[in-house]
Protein backbone atom coordinates (compact mmCIF):
# COMPACT_ATOMS: atom_id res chain seq x y z
CA UNK A 1 0.00 0.00 0.00
CA UNK A 2 2.78 2.41 0.96
CA UNK A 3 4.64 1.50 -2.23
CA UNK A 4 1.54 2.13 -4.37
CA UNK A 5 0.92 5.49 -2.68
CA UNK A 6 4.56 6.53 -3.21
CA UNK A 7 4.35 5.46 -6.85
CA UNK A 8 1.11 7.44 -7.34
CA UNK A 9 2.58 10.59 -5.78
CA UNK A 10 5.73 10.25 -7.87
CA UNK A 11 3.69 9.73 -11.04
CA UNK A 12 1.45 12.75 -10.40
CA UNK A 13 4.41 14.97 -9.46
CA UNK A 14 6.33 13.82 -12.52
CA UNK A 15 3.36 14.43 -14.79
CA UNK A 16 2.88 17.93 -13.31
CA UNK A 17 6.58 18.76 -13.70
CA UNK A 18 6.59 17.44 -17.29
CA UNK A 19 3.50 19.52 -18.12
CA UNK A 20 5.02 22.64 -16.59
CA UNK A 21 8.27 22.12 -18.46
CA UNK A 22 6.33 21.87 -21.73
CA UNK A 23 4.51 25.10 -20.89
CA UNK A 24 7.73 26.89 -19.94
CA UNK A 25 9.40 25.73 -23.15
CA UNK A 26 6.84 27.68 -25.19
CA UNK A 27 7.03 30.85 -23.10
CA UNK A 28 9.34 33.75 -24.04
CA UNK A 29 12.84 33.66 -22.50
CA UNK A 30 13.46 35.71 -19.40
CA UNK A 31 15.17 35.96 -16.03
CA UNK A 32 14.38 33.74 -13.06
CA UNK A 33 12.85 35.37 -10.02
CA UNK A 34 12.28 34.50 -6.40
CA UNK A 35 9.29 32.53 -5.07
CA UNK A 36 6.14 34.64 -4.55
CA UNK A 37 7.75 38.01 -5.41
CA UNK A 38 9.31 37.00 -8.73
CA UNK A 39 11.68 39.60 -10.20
CA UNK A 40 10.18 42.54 -8.28
CA UNK A 41 13.09 42.92 -5.77
CA UNK A 42 15.50 43.43 -8.67
CA UNK A 43 13.53 46.21 -10.39
CA UNK A 44 14.62 49.81 -9.81
CA UNK A 45 11.51 51.14 -8.05
CA UNK A 46 12.29 54.72 -9.11
CA UNK A 47 13.27 53.96 -12.72
CA UNK A 48 11.70 50.56 -13.56
CA UNK A 49 11.86 51.24 -17.30
CA UNK A 50 15.67 51.29 -17.13
CA UNK A 51 15.81 47.82 -15.54
CA UNK A 52 13.34 46.45 -18.09
CA UNK A 53 15.34 48.01 -20.93
CA UNK A 54 18.55 46.34 -19.71
CA UNK A 55 16.75 43.00 -19.68
CA UNK A 56 15.54 43.55 -23.25
CA UNK A 57 19.17 43.89 -24.33
CA UNK A 58 19.96 40.60 -22.61
CA UNK A 59 16.91 38.52 -23.61
CA UNK A 60 15.79 40.19 -26.83
CA UNK A 61 12.72 42.12 -28.06
CA UNK A 62 10.28 39.77 -26.30
CA UNK A 63 10.83 38.25 -22.88
CA UNK A 64 8.80 37.06 -19.92
CA UNK A 65 9.21 38.08 -16.32
CA UNK A 66 7.45 37.10 -13.11
CA UNK A 67 6.20 40.11 -11.14
CA UNK A 68 4.57 38.86 -7.96
CA UNK A 69 1.26 37.23 -8.86
CA UNK A 70 1.43 38.57 -12.44
CA UNK A 71 3.29 37.08 -15.39
CA UNK A 72 4.45 39.89 -17.67
CA UNK A 73 5.59 39.81 -21.30
CA UNK A 74 7.77 42.76 -22.29
CA UNK A 75 7.90 43.91 -25.93
CA UNK A 76 10.56 46.32 -27.18
CA UNK A 77 10.18 45.92 -30.96
CA UNK A 78 7.67 48.09 -32.84
CA UNK A 79 6.62 45.27 -35.17
CA UNK A 80 5.84 42.96 -32.27
CA UNK A 81 3.91 45.72 -30.51
CA UNK A 82 1.90 46.64 -33.59
CA UNK A 83 1.12 43.00 -34.45
CA UNK A 84 0.12 42.13 -30.89
CA UNK A 85 -2.03 45.17 -30.14
CA UNK A 86 -3.93 44.82 -33.41
CA UNK A 87 -5.41 41.56 -32.03
CA UNK A 88 -8.57 41.33 -29.93
CA UNK A 89 -6.77 38.87 -27.65
CA UNK A 90 -4.58 41.71 -26.35
CA UNK A 91 -7.33 44.30 -25.90
CA UNK A 92 -7.76 43.55 -22.20
CA UNK A 93 -6.26 45.34 -19.25
CA UNK A 94 -3.49 43.91 -17.08
CA UNK A 95 -4.74 42.29 -13.84
CA UNK A 96 -3.30 44.97 -11.55
CA UNK A 97 -4.66 45.92 -8.14
CA UNK A 98 -4.90 49.65 -8.91
CA UNK A 99 -6.83 49.13 -12.15
CA UNK A 100 -9.08 46.31 -10.98
CA UNK A 101 -9.10 46.67 -7.19
CA UNK A 102 -9.45 50.46 -6.99
CA UNK A 103 -10.89 51.38 -10.38
CA UNK A 104 -13.06 48.24 -10.49
CA UNK A 105 -12.72 48.01 -14.26
CA UNK A 106 -14.78 51.19 -14.76
CA UNK A 107 -14.14 54.23 -16.95
CA UNK A 108 -12.35 53.71 -20.25
CA UNK A 109 -8.69 53.28 -19.30
CA UNK A 110 -9.33 50.31 -17.00
CA UNK A 111 -12.42 48.91 -18.76
CA UNK A 112 -12.35 45.91 -21.05
CA UNK A 113 -14.74 43.73 -23.00
CA UNK A 114 -18.11 45.10 -24.10
CA UNK A 115 -18.02 48.02 -21.65
CA UNK A 116 -14.74 49.25 -23.11
CA UNK A 117 -15.93 48.79 -26.71
CA UNK A 118 -19.14 50.70 -26.03
CA UNK A 119 -17.49 53.61 -24.21
CA UNK A 120 -14.59 53.94 -26.64
CA UNK A 121 -16.98 54.09 -29.58
CA UNK A 122 -18.92 56.90 -27.90
CA UNK A 123 -15.83 58.88 -26.88
CA UNK A 124 -14.28 58.62 -30.36
CA UNK A 125 -17.54 59.75 -31.99
CA UNK A 126 -17.98 62.68 -29.59
CA UNK A 127 -14.41 63.93 -29.89
CA UNK A 128 -14.62 63.89 -33.67
CA UNK A 129 -17.87 65.85 -33.56
CA UNK A 130 -16.14 68.46 -31.36
CA UNK A 131 -13.51 69.06 -34.06
CA UNK A 132 -10.86 66.50 -33.18
CA UNK A 133 -10.55 65.45 -36.79
CA UNK A 134 -8.42 67.08 -39.45
CA UNK A 135 -11.38 67.57 -41.78
CA UNK A 136 -14.11 68.27 -39.21
CA UNK A 137 -16.38 71.26 -39.78
CA UNK A 138 -16.15 71.94 -36.02
CA UNK A 139 -12.36 72.14 -35.96
CA UNK A 140 -12.37 75.95 -36.00
CA UNK A 141 -14.56 75.98 -32.87
CA UNK A 142 -12.15 73.64 -31.11
CA UNK A 143 -9.24 75.88 -32.13
CA UNK A 144 -10.99 78.86 -30.53
CA UNK A 145 -11.40 76.88 -27.30
CA UNK A 146 -7.70 76.11 -27.28
CA UNK A 147 -6.84 79.74 -28.07
CA UNK A 148 -8.87 80.98 -25.09
CA UNK A 149 -6.79 78.84 -22.74
CA UNK A 150 -3.56 80.05 -24.30
CA UNK A 151 -4.60 83.69 -23.92
CA UNK A 152 -5.18 83.01 -20.21
CA UNK A 153 -1.61 81.70 -20.00
CA UNK A 154 -0.24 84.70 -21.90
CA UNK A 155 -2.05 87.10 -19.55
CA UNK A 156 -0.42 85.38 -16.57
CA UNK A 157 2.96 85.56 -18.30
CA UNK A 158 2.46 89.29 -18.85
CA UNK A 159 1.67 89.78 -15.15
CA UNK A 160 4.88 87.96 -14.18
CA UNK A 161 6.99 89.64 -16.85
CA UNK A 162 10.58 90.06 -15.74
CA UNK A 163 10.25 87.68 -12.80
CA UNK A 164 11.16 83.98 -12.65
CA UNK A 165 8.02 81.91 -13.17
CA UNK A 166 6.87 78.32 -12.85
CA UNK A 167 5.78 78.10 -16.47
CA UNK A 168 4.90 74.39 -16.25
CA UNK A 169 2.44 75.03 -13.41
CA UNK A 170 0.93 77.97 -15.28
CA UNK A 171 0.39 76.04 -18.49
CA UNK A 172 -1.14 73.12 -16.58
CA UNK A 173 -3.73 75.48 -15.10
CA UNK A 174 -4.51 77.06 -18.47
CA UNK A 175 -4.67 73.74 -20.32
CA UNK A 176 -6.77 72.37 -17.46
CA UNK A 177 -9.51 74.85 -18.16
CA UNK A 178 -9.46 74.01 -21.88
CA UNK A 179 -9.90 70.35 -20.94
CA UNK A 180 -12.66 71.35 -18.48
CA UNK A 181 -14.53 73.06 -21.32
CA UNK A 182 -14.31 69.99 -23.55
CA UNK A 183 -15.29 67.54 -20.83
CA UNK A 184 -17.65 69.50 -18.55
CA UNK A 185 -18.80 72.42 -20.71
CA UNK A 186 -17.56 74.94 -18.13
CA UNK A 187 -14.40 76.23 -16.50
CA UNK A 188 -13.29 77.49 -13.12
CA UNK A 189 -12.69 81.19 -12.39
CA UNK A 190 -9.03 82.27 -12.10
CA UNK A 191 -7.37 81.23 -8.83
CA UNK A 192 -10.53 79.48 -7.67
CA UNK A 193 -10.11 77.67 -4.34
CA UNK A 194 -11.82 74.46 -5.49
CA UNK A 195 -9.80 74.34 -8.72
CA UNK A 196 -6.52 74.63 -6.78
CA UNK A 197 -7.77 72.02 -4.29
CA UNK A 198 -8.67 69.66 -7.12
CA UNK A 199 -5.29 70.06 -8.85
CA UNK A 200 -3.50 69.19 -5.59
CA UNK A 201 -5.52 65.98 -5.36
CA UNK A 202 -4.60 65.13 -8.95
CA UNK A 203 -0.90 65.82 -8.45
CA UNK A 204 -0.67 63.84 -5.22
CA UNK A 205 -2.65 60.97 -6.76
CA UNK A 206 -0.34 60.77 -9.78
CA UNK A 207 2.70 60.67 -7.50
CA UNK A 208 1.24 58.03 -5.17
CA UNK A 209 0.29 55.77 -8.07
CA UNK A 210 3.93 55.83 -9.06
CA UNK A 211 5.20 54.71 -5.64
CA UNK A 212 2.45 52.10 -5.19
CA UNK A 213 3.87 49.77 -7.84
CA UNK A 214 4.45 46.70 -5.65
CA UNK A 215 0.83 46.52 -4.46
CA UNK A 216 -0.24 46.06 -8.09
CA UNK A 217 1.47 42.67 -8.13
CA UNK A 218 1.29 41.71 -4.45
CA UNK A 219 -2.04 43.12 -3.18
CA UNK A 220 -1.55 41.58 0.28
CA UNK A 221 1.33 44.05 0.89
CA UNK A 222 -1.25 46.71 1.80
CA UNK A 223 -2.09 44.68 4.94
CA UNK A 224 1.58 44.40 5.97
CA UNK A 225 3.25 47.67 5.00
CA UNK A 226 2.08 50.81 6.82
CA UNK A 227 3.42 53.12 4.09
CA UNK A 228 1.66 51.14 1.36
CA UNK A 229 -1.55 51.18 3.36
CA UNK A 230 -1.22 54.97 3.71
CA UNK A 231 -0.68 55.30 -0.03
CA UNK A 232 -3.81 53.29 -0.79
CA UNK A 233 -5.75 55.47 1.65
CA UNK A 234 -4.54 58.60 -0.17
CA UNK A 235 -5.57 57.16 -3.54
CA UNK A 236 -9.01 55.95 -2.47
CA UNK A 237 -9.73 59.15 -0.53
CA UNK A 238 -8.64 61.28 -3.49
CA UNK A 239 -10.82 59.21 -5.80
CA UNK A 240 -13.83 59.67 -3.52
CA UNK A 241 -13.23 63.44 -3.30
CA UNK A 242 -12.92 63.69 -7.08
CA UNK A 243 -16.15 61.75 -7.60
CA UNK A 244 -17.97 64.05 -5.16
CA UNK A 245 -16.82 67.12 -7.10
CA UNK A 246 -17.88 65.54 -10.40
CA UNK A 247 -21.27 64.59 -8.94
CA UNK A 248 -21.88 68.26 -8.08
CA UNK A 249 -20.90 69.37 -11.60
CA UNK A 250 -23.12 66.63 -13.09
CA UNK A 251 -26.06 67.77 -10.98
CA UNK A 252 -25.63 71.33 -12.25
CA UNK A 253 -25.37 70.23 -15.89
CA UNK A 254 -28.55 68.19 -15.54
CA UNK A 255 -30.37 71.31 -14.34
CA UNK A 256 -28.95 73.37 -17.24
CA UNK A 257 -30.13 70.72 -19.73
CA UNK A 258 -33.46 70.23 -17.99
CA UNK A 259 -32.76 66.54 -17.32
CA UNK A 260 -33.94 64.63 -14.28
CA UNK A 261 -31.61 62.06 -12.67
CA UNK A 262 -32.14 58.51 -13.93
CA UNK A 263 -33.15 56.48 -10.87
CA UNK A 264 -32.01 53.17 -12.34
CA UNK A 265 -28.54 54.64 -12.99
CA UNK A 266 -28.08 56.29 -9.58
CA UNK A 267 -24.85 55.78 -7.63
CA UNK A 268 -25.74 54.45 -4.17
CA UNK A 269 -22.72 56.03 -2.43
CA UNK A 270 -23.95 59.50 -3.41
CA UNK A 271 -27.52 59.06 -2.22
CA UNK A 272 -27.25 61.76 0.49
CA UNK A 273 -24.44 63.76 -1.08
CA UNK A 274 -26.33 67.05 -1.36
CA UNK A 275 -27.59 67.05 2.23
CA UNK A 276 -24.30 68.37 3.66
CA UNK A 277 -25.19 72.02 3.06
CA UNK A 278 -28.50 73.97 3.03
CA UNK A 279 -27.90 74.91 -0.63
CA UNK A 280 -26.75 71.45 -1.64
CA UNK A 281 -23.06 72.38 -1.85
CA UNK A 282 -20.53 69.60 -1.33
CA UNK A 283 -17.77 69.65 1.26
CA UNK A 284 -14.21 69.68 -0.09
CA UNK A 285 -11.52 68.46 2.31
CA UNK A 286 -7.95 69.56 1.74
CA UNK A 287 -5.52 66.96 3.02
CA UNK A 288 -1.99 65.76 2.55
CA UNK A 289 -0.27 62.46 3.20
CA UNK A 290 2.31 64.30 5.27
CA UNK A 291 -0.01 66.57 7.28
CA UNK A 292 -2.43 65.65 10.06
CA UNK A 293 -4.56 68.79 9.90
CA UNK A 294 -7.22 69.30 7.22
CA UNK A 295 -8.97 72.31 5.72
CA UNK A 296 -12.57 72.31 4.56
CA UNK A 297 -14.60 74.48 2.24
CA UNK A 298 -17.83 74.09 0.30
CA UNK A 299 -18.05 74.06 -3.49
CA UNK A 300 -20.81 76.06 -5.13
CA UNK A 301 -21.17 74.77 -8.73
CA UNK A 302 -22.77 78.06 -9.75
CA UNK A 303 -19.35 79.71 -9.73
CA UNK A 304 -18.41 77.69 -12.83
CA UNK A 305 -18.23 79.73 -16.02
CA UNK A 306 -20.35 78.12 -18.78
CA UNK A 307 -18.77 77.91 -22.24
CA UNK A 308 -20.10 77.46 -25.76
CA UNK A 309 -19.88 74.21 -27.65
CA UNK A 310 -20.45 70.54 -27.00
CA UNK A 311 -18.90 68.63 -24.13
CA UNK A 312 -18.42 65.00 -23.10
CA UNK A 313 -20.68 65.32 -20.04
CA UNK A 314 -23.69 66.68 -21.94
CA UNK A 315 -23.40 63.93 -24.53
CA UNK A 316 -23.17 61.25 -21.86
CA UNK A 317 -26.23 62.58 -20.00
CA UNK A 318 -28.32 62.75 -23.17
CA UNK A 319 -27.23 59.26 -24.27
CA UNK A 320 -27.96 57.93 -20.77
CA UNK A 321 -31.49 59.35 -20.91
CA UNK A 322 -32.08 57.94 -24.41
CA UNK A 323 -30.90 54.43 -23.55
CA UNK A 324 -32.84 54.10 -20.30
CA UNK A 325 -36.06 55.53 -21.75
CA UNK A 326 -35.89 53.27 -24.81
CA UNK A 327 -34.94 50.17 -22.84
CA UNK A 328 -31.70 49.89 -24.80
CA UNK A 329 -29.58 46.94 -23.68
CA UNK A 330 -26.58 49.27 -23.59
CA UNK A 331 -28.13 51.27 -20.74
CA UNK A 332 -26.13 49.12 -18.32
CA UNK A 333 -22.98 50.88 -19.58
CA UNK A 334 -24.36 54.37 -18.81
CA UNK A 335 -24.68 54.33 -15.02
CA UNK A 336 -23.75 57.33 -12.89
CA UNK A 337 -20.88 55.33 -11.40
CA UNK A 338 -19.44 54.62 -14.84
CA UNK A 339 -19.86 58.29 -15.72
CA UNK A 340 -17.74 59.37 -12.72
CA UNK A 341 -14.87 57.04 -13.66
CA UNK A 342 -15.10 57.99 -17.33
CA UNK A 343 -14.94 61.73 -16.62
CA UNK A 344 -11.94 61.20 -14.33
CA UNK A 345 -10.16 59.17 -17.02
CA UNK A 346 -10.86 61.74 -19.71
CA UNK A 347 -9.71 64.64 -17.56
CA UNK A 348 -6.54 62.89 -16.38
CA UNK A 349 -5.56 61.55 -19.79
CA UNK A 350 -6.45 64.80 -21.53
CA UNK A 351 -4.50 67.06 -19.21
CA UNK A 352 -1.61 65.16 -17.60
CA UNK A 353 -0.03 63.68 -20.73
CA UNK A 354 -0.24 66.95 -22.68
CA UNK A 355 0.99 69.14 -19.82
CA UNK A 356 3.91 66.80 -19.08
CA UNK A 357 4.83 66.72 -22.79
CA UNK A 358 4.82 70.52 -22.94
CA UNK A 359 6.78 70.81 -19.69
CA UNK A 360 9.54 68.63 -21.14
CA UNK A 361 9.29 70.52 -24.45
CA UNK A 362 9.79 73.93 -22.82
CA UNK A 363 12.72 72.57 -20.83
CA UNK A 364 14.44 71.28 -23.97
CA UNK A 365 13.70 74.53 -25.81
CA UNK A 366 15.40 76.45 -22.99
CA UNK A 367 18.37 74.03 -22.97
CA UNK A 368 18.69 74.21 -26.78
CA UNK A 369 18.04 77.87 -27.65
CA UNK A 370 19.19 77.37 -31.25
CA UNK A 371 16.38 74.84 -31.76
CA UNK A 372 13.93 77.21 -30.11
CA UNK A 373 14.95 79.94 -32.54
CA UNK A 374 14.35 77.65 -35.54
CA UNK A 375 10.87 76.82 -34.26
CA UNK A 376 10.10 80.46 -33.44
CA UNK A 377 11.16 81.72 -36.89
CA UNK A 378 9.01 79.07 -38.57
CA UNK A 379 5.99 80.13 -36.52
CA UNK A 380 6.50 83.81 -37.38
CA UNK A 381 6.98 82.95 -41.05
CA UNK A 382 3.88 80.77 -41.39
CA UNK A 383 1.66 82.65 -38.94
CA UNK A 384 2.77 86.31 -38.86
CA UNK A 385 -0.62 87.13 -37.34
CA UNK A 386 -2.60 85.28 -34.73
CA UNK A 387 -5.23 82.82 -35.93
CA UNK A 388 -6.09 79.17 -36.31
CA UNK A 389 -2.97 76.97 -36.01
CA UNK A 390 -2.48 73.96 -38.29
CA UNK A 391 0.38 71.80 -37.04
CA UNK A 392 0.90 70.24 -40.49
CA UNK A 393 2.18 73.64 -41.67
CA UNK A 394 4.78 73.76 -38.88
CA UNK A 395 7.03 70.72 -39.47
CA UNK A 396 9.93 72.08 -37.35
CA UNK A 397 7.63 72.64 -34.39
CA UNK A 398 6.09 69.18 -34.79
CA UNK A 399 9.57 67.63 -35.15
CA UNK A 400 10.66 69.26 -31.88
CA UNK A 401 7.54 67.97 -30.11
CA UNK A 402 8.08 64.47 -31.54
CA UNK A 403 11.72 64.48 -30.43
CA UNK A 404 10.57 65.49 -26.94
CA UNK A 405 8.14 62.56 -26.87
CA UNK A 406 10.91 60.24 -28.07
CA UNK A 407 13.75 61.27 -25.78
CA UNK A 408 11.50 61.36 -22.70
CA UNK A 409 8.65 58.94 -23.28
CA UNK A 410 5.78 60.35 -21.24
CA UNK A 411 4.75 56.82 -20.19
CA UNK A 412 8.11 55.01 -20.38
CA UNK A 413 6.76 51.49 -19.73
CA UNK A 414 3.71 52.14 -21.90
CA UNK A 415 0.15 51.34 -20.85
CA UNK A 416 0.10 47.57 -20.15
CA UNK A 417 -2.46 45.39 -21.90
CA UNK A 418 -3.98 42.14 -20.69
CA UNK A 419 -4.08 38.87 -22.62
CA UNK A 420 -7.70 37.65 -22.73
CA UNK A 421 -6.92 34.09 -23.81
CA UNK A 422 -3.94 31.90 -24.63
CA UNK A 423 -2.39 33.10 -27.86
CA UNK A 424 0.97 33.46 -29.61
CA UNK A 425 3.37 36.27 -30.43
CA UNK A 426 5.74 34.87 -32.99
CA UNK A 427 6.64 31.38 -31.77
CA UNK A 428 5.99 32.15 -28.12
CA UNK A 429 2.87 31.29 -26.19
CA UNK A 430 1.35 34.11 -24.17
CA UNK A 431 -0.89 32.70 -21.42
CA UNK A 432 -4.31 34.07 -20.57
CA UNK A 433 -4.10 36.72 -17.85
CA UNK A 434 -0.57 37.80 -18.76
CA UNK A 435 0.34 41.48 -18.67
CA UNK A 436 1.82 42.69 -21.96
CA UNK A 437 4.11 45.72 -21.66
CA UNK A 438 4.94 47.88 -24.72
CA UNK A 439 8.27 49.18 -23.42
CA UNK A 440 8.32 52.63 -25.01
CA UNK A 441 11.56 53.69 -23.39
CA UNK A 442 13.49 50.82 -24.98
CA UNK A 443 11.76 51.48 -28.30
CA UNK A 444 12.50 55.20 -28.34
CA UNK A 445 16.05 54.98 -26.94
CA UNK A 446 17.34 52.09 -29.05
CA UNK A 447 20.82 53.07 -30.36
CA UNK A 448 20.37 50.67 -33.31
CA UNK A 449 17.44 52.81 -34.48
CA UNK A 450 18.25 56.29 -33.19
CA UNK A 451 21.82 57.58 -33.53
CA UNK A 452 22.99 59.02 -30.20
CA UNK A 453 19.56 58.58 -28.61
CA UNK A 454 20.40 60.70 -25.54
CA UNK A 455 20.97 63.76 -27.75
CA UNK A 456 18.01 66.08 -28.41
CA UNK A 457 17.91 66.27 -32.21
CA UNK A 458 14.55 67.27 -33.81
CA UNK A 459 16.05 66.81 -37.30
CA UNK A 460 15.47 63.06 -36.86
CA UNK A 461 11.83 63.74 -37.70
CA UNK A 462 12.45 65.87 -40.80
CA UNK A 463 12.78 64.58 -44.37
CA UNK A 464 15.20 66.10 -46.87
CA UNK A 465 12.42 68.27 -48.28
CA UNK A 466 11.62 69.62 -44.80
CA UNK A 467 8.42 67.64 -44.32
CA UNK A 468 7.64 65.78 -41.10
CA UNK A 469 8.75 62.14 -40.77
CA UNK A 470 6.96 59.57 -38.63
CA UNK A 471 9.27 56.53 -38.22
CA UNK A 472 7.55 53.22 -37.48
CA UNK A 473 9.64 52.91 -34.32
CA UNK A 474 7.99 56.04 -32.90
CA UNK A 475 4.80 55.17 -30.97
CA UNK A 476 4.10 57.98 -28.45
CA UNK A 477 0.34 57.32 -28.26
CA UNK A 478 0.73 53.54 -28.54
CA UNK A 479 -0.99 51.66 -31.31
CA UNK A 480 -3.73 49.16 -32.07
CA UNK A 481 -7.23 48.81 -30.72
CA UNK A 482 -6.49 50.64 -27.46
CA UNK A 483 -4.53 53.50 -28.99
CA UNK A 484 -5.17 56.83 -27.23
CA UNK A 485 -8.42 58.27 -28.71
CA UNK A 486 -7.31 61.82 -27.88
CA UNK A 487 -4.02 61.84 -29.83
CA UNK A 488 -5.18 64.49 -32.29
CA UNK A 489 -6.53 66.68 -29.49
CA UNK A 490 -3.17 66.46 -27.71
CA UNK A 491 -1.36 67.60 -30.85
CA UNK A 492 -3.80 70.49 -31.32
CA UNK A 493 -3.33 71.60 -27.71
CA UNK A 494 0.47 71.41 -27.93
CA UNK A 495 0.75 73.20 -31.29
CA UNK A 496 -1.80 75.85 -30.39
CA UNK A 497 -0.08 76.73 -27.14
CA UNK A 498 3.51 76.76 -28.39
CA UNK A 499 2.72 78.67 -31.59
CA UNK A 500 0.96 81.47 -29.69
CA UNK A 501 3.54 81.60 -26.89
CA UNK A 502 6.60 81.61 -29.16
CA UNK A 503 5.13 84.32 -31.39
CA UNK A 504 5.40 86.66 -28.39
CA UNK A 505 8.08 85.24 -26.09
CA UNK A 506 11.40 83.45 -25.85
CA UNK A 507 11.86 81.11 -22.90
CA UNK A 508 15.09 80.68 -20.97
CA UNK A 509 15.97 79.14 -17.64
CA UNK A 510 15.89 81.32 -14.53
CA UNK A 511 17.46 78.51 -12.48
CA UNK A 512 20.50 76.31 -13.00
CA UNK A 513 20.18 73.65 -15.70
CA UNK A 514 19.05 70.29 -14.27
CA UNK A 515 21.71 67.66 -13.64
CA UNK A 516 21.97 64.53 -15.76
CA UNK A 517 20.27 62.60 -12.97
CA UNK A 518 17.44 65.12 -12.71
CA UNK A 519 16.90 64.89 -16.48
CA UNK A 520 15.96 61.23 -16.02
CA UNK A 521 12.66 62.53 -14.65
CA UNK A 522 10.38 61.26 -11.90
CA UNK A 523 8.20 58.23 -12.58
CA UNK A 524 4.57 58.42 -11.47
CA UNK A 525 1.65 57.84 -13.79
CA UNK A 526 3.79 59.78 -16.26
CA UNK A 527 7.49 60.66 -16.45
CA UNK A 528 7.61 64.17 -14.99
CA UNK A 529 10.46 66.63 -15.65
CA UNK A 530 12.45 68.37 -12.90
CA UNK A 531 11.00 71.60 -11.53
CA UNK A 532 12.66 74.68 -12.99
CA UNK A 533 11.80 78.38 -13.27
CA UNK A 534 11.79 80.37 -16.50
CA UNK A 535 12.12 83.86 -17.82
CA UNK A 536 9.75 84.64 -20.69
CA UNK A 537 11.45 87.44 -22.62
CA UNK A 538 9.30 89.57 -24.93
CA UNK A 539 10.33 89.57 -28.58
Amino acid sequence: MDFFFLWLVTFVAGFWIFKKLKEWQNLPPGPWGLPVVGYLPFLDRYQPHLTLTKLSKQYGPIYGIGMGSVYAVVLSDHKLIRDAFAKDNFSGRAPLYLTHGIMHGNGIICAEGNLWKDQRKLITMWLKSFGMSKHSVSREKLEKRIASGVYELLENVEKSSGSPMDLSHMLTNSLGNVVNEIIFGSKFPPDDKTWNWFRQIQEEGCHEMGVAGVVNFLPFIRFISASTRKTIEVLTRGQAQTHRLYASIIDRRRKVLGLAPVKEAAYALHENLFNEHPDGHIKCIKYSKHASNTEEHYFDPNILIPTDGECILDNFLLEQKRRYESGDEGAKYMTDEQMLYLLADMFGAGLDTTSVTLSWFLLYMALYPEEQEIVRKEILSVYPEDGEVDGSRLPHLMAAICETQRIRSIVPVGIPHGCLQDTFIGNYRIPQGAMVIPLQWALHMDPDVWEEPEVFRPQRFLAEDGSLLKPQEFIPFQTGKRMCPGDELSRMLACGLVARLFRRRRVRLATDPPSTKDMQGTVGVTLSPPTVLYFCDPI
